[in-house]
């Protein structure tokens, strides 16, 4: 039987990429995800955990992060779970994409990639989670 639910954990290293996006894709195999929605999936993945590595801890150290990747009824649910700081990405602005790239402000184009990607993208805090 197929697993319909994959767990890792990995720390806050970019190295780790790596070894998410190997699990995803034997997840994806498993599951006869592929194409555009396997390629878009990627990309988000990538998007979501660079941001909670570069962006989501304050202080230094390791920190885990935790992601569960499910599949049910041809639903795909990704989950990202840390411990740091809030942070909303669905709330923040569009990026301006019509202005030369030479003159733009940096960030935001990486969730607004992960926003157009996916049917649904959802946020919640729980405690310090």
């Amino acid at each position: 039987m197929k697993p319909a639910e994959v767990k890792v954990t990995v720390k806050n290293r970019i190295e780790d990429l790596l070894r998410v996006n190997s699990i995803f894709e034997s997840f994806a195999t498993q599951h006869d995800i592929g194409g555009r929605l396997r390629y878009h999936l990627l990309v988000s993945i990538e998007e979501i955990l660079t941001n909670i590595i570069k962006y989501g801890f304050d202080e230094q150290g390791v920190h885990p992060i935790h992601i569960t990747f499910r599949y049910n009824l041809g639903v795909i649910e990704m989950e990202f779970e840390d411990r740091g700081k809030e942070f909303n990405p669905l709330e923040t602005a569009e990026p301006d994409i019509e202005t030369p790239i030479e003159d733009r402000q940096l960030g935001g184009l990486g969730i607004h990639l992960v926003k157009n990607m996916v049917d649904l993208a959802e946020y919640r805090r729980e405690g310090d989670r």
